[in-house]
């Protein structure tokens, strides 16, 4: 098996389940923690929160799931990953009503 990174994209989107936001928050340093060497193998490309609206200025946003475009071998990889990612098993993601699409993306710009 290689160790070079896939090339095929796949844009994610991901629920979160009803009330889970307090779950979320709590699982949050161990996710990120997690996206980290992913980050720095070129794997995970973007991500982050839904929200139900933007956030007035000093309110908490109401996240209602994620987005995230990876790259992968297989839609079965980003499975895979999806059930082992600590919002999941914190009872965050709702990751049966996950979509999951084959991407190519045109163009990418720096924060």
């Amino acid at each position: 098996m290689s160790s070079s990174v896939p090339t095929q994209e796949w844009l994610v989107r991901i629920p979160d389940f009803p009330g889970a936001l307090q779950k979320r928050l709590e699982a949050r340093p161990q996710h990120l923690a997690g996206v980290k060497p992913k980050v720095a193998a070129g794997t995970a490309v973007f991500g982050g929160a839904t929200l139900s609206k933007q956030p007035a200025s000093g309110e908490a946003p109401d996240m209602t799931g994620s987005v995230m475009l990876y790259k992968a071998n297989s839609e079965e990889e980003i499975r895979e990953q999806l059930e082992n990612d600590p919002y999941t098993k914190a009872g965050v993601w709702d990751v049966k009503n996950a979509q999951i699409w084959p991407f190519r993306c045109a163009v990418r710009t720096p924060m």
